[in-house]
């Protein structure tokens, strides 16, 4: 996607709520009016953040009654979210802030084939759009299509990185053909198509109930027709797949929409619920760990594979030796990376897809005697990066060890050549 940002003022607003007189009521801090963004100050952690707090975690929060407890229910909050607490940064809240800044700049505003669409027109900080956004980052692709029998539609396509498949499809629509963009829930009409088309349709003008053996209008077949004719004003996305995304969410059967509108697991219940495993037929690992297999010893990370990802003249990742799975072959260890990256143009053009295996070795002598040892792994050395052809990139990076299954994944990795 071509893009010009337009940077929204950033305008800290005092509201207060209740009377003066309330003096244990404190004021709602936005730092965008325009939004309804919440400042990231202590007393606006459960509003700014509600998308990443279950349920449970905000009953915690709101039966505490002091500013020093909130304060430790935050930083564990946040210690429980940080993929890799062997860094000083904390990514996870560093990647939200960005995607909440995101809003704030309208990030959209300029994109090629949805000029003038801000967050502020679809529900602000609390529509359909920022939801999608700030959970899910930004779509690999998107598109907005028009027609005379339908509303305006709008699609959100996430690709995963590690298959190149379709993992989701966010549907938009302006229900009848006005106002914000609200998301189409697909699992409602899974099993009624008619109903789909009929809920996005245009000047009907009689009332479709749906199931009980009804059966489905003529029209709504026309209507569903010319969404598959359509084509996206992008020029990315066509009509067929919007025909496709009325009725089904993901490519993978057991998503489904609602799952992936809740909080995110944090990473340390995830590293915590991950079993090694090898790929394969074999259904654990084989022989005798020391002797046969080292397994990573990185018990305060919580990523399955914490390294640290860079992107410059290479792309590689590194982290101490004790951060990889090893095999052992006699007097050597070997190392096996997986790798998939995608390189998304900003221009539009067809993305890039580099992928290999890459295979290391080193002494099991020395790196016993040094703990402390660095592994840097290339992904793409310089001479993959030179024949890439110029412009600015949003890249995803996929990585799995062959050992044992465990993986690790960036999204939206900016990289301008």
């Amino acid at each position: 996607m071509t893009r010009s940002k337009v940077f929204a003022p950033i305008i800290l607003l005092l509201l207060m709520v209740g009377c003066a007189s309330s003096g244990n009521i404190k004021p709602t801090v936005l730092v965008d009016q325009y939004n309804n963004v919440p400042a990231d100050i202590q007393s606006q952690f459960v509003d700014r953040y509600k998308l990443f707090i279950t349920s449970k975690e905000r009953k915690e929060f709101n039966k505490l009654l002091t500013d020093e407890d909130q304060k430790v229910f935050i930083d564990n909050f946040w210690t429980k979210r940080d993929p890799d607490p062997a860094t000083p940064e904390n990514e996870f809240k560093q990647k939200i802030d960005g995607r909440i800044e995101d809003v704030i700049n309208e990030i959209f505003f300029g994109t090629f084939g949805t000029d003038g669409l801000m967050f502020r027109s679809n529900g602000g900080f609390n529509g359909d759009m920022a939801h999608v956004y700030l959970l899910h980052g930004e779509p690999d692709a998107m598109d907005v299509i028009e027609g005379h029998s339908f509303v305006p539609m709008m699609l959100w396509v996430y690709i995963n990185p590690e298959t190149g498949r379709l993992l989701y499809a966010f549907l938009f629509y302006q229900k009848g053909g006005l106002g914000e963009f609200k998301l189409f829930y697909q699992d409602s009409y899974k099993m009624e198509q008619c109903g789909a088309i009929y809920e996005v349709a245009t000047m009907r003008n009689y009332n479709y109930a749906g199931g009980g053996g009804q059966n489905c209008p003529e029209d709504l077949y026309e209507v569903y027709d010319e969404i598959a004719r359509s084509s996206g004003k992008n020029g990315v996305l066509d009509g067929n797949i919007f025909a496709w995304a009325l009725l089904n969410f993901s490519n993978n059967s057991d998503l489904r929409l609602d799952n992936v509108l809740d909080p995110p697991k944090p990473a340390s219940e995830i590293a915590r619920e991950s079993k090694a495993r090898v790929v394969g037929e074999a259904p654990k690992l084989v022989g005798t760990p020391g002797t046969d297999y080292v397994l990573d010893s990185c018990d305060g990370c919580n990523s399955f594979i914490p390294v640290e990802l860079s992107f410059r003249d290479r792309l590689s990742i590194s982290a101490p030796w004790k951060n990889f799975d090893w095999r052992v072959r006699g007097e050597n260890m070997e190392l096996s990376i997986k790798y998939r990256v995608i390189l998304y143009s900003r221009s539009g053009n067809e993305p890039i897809i580099l992928e290999d295996t890459i295979v290391m070795t080193a002494g099991k002598g020395f790196l016993e005697e040094s703990p402390d040892a660095l592994i840097i792994v290339d992904l793409l050395e310089p001479d993959h990066v030179a024949v890439i052809p110029a412009g600015t990139y949003s890249v995803s990076v996929y990585i799995k060890n062959t050992l044992t299954g465990k993986y690790n994944a960036w999204d939206s990795v900016e990289f301008t050549k």
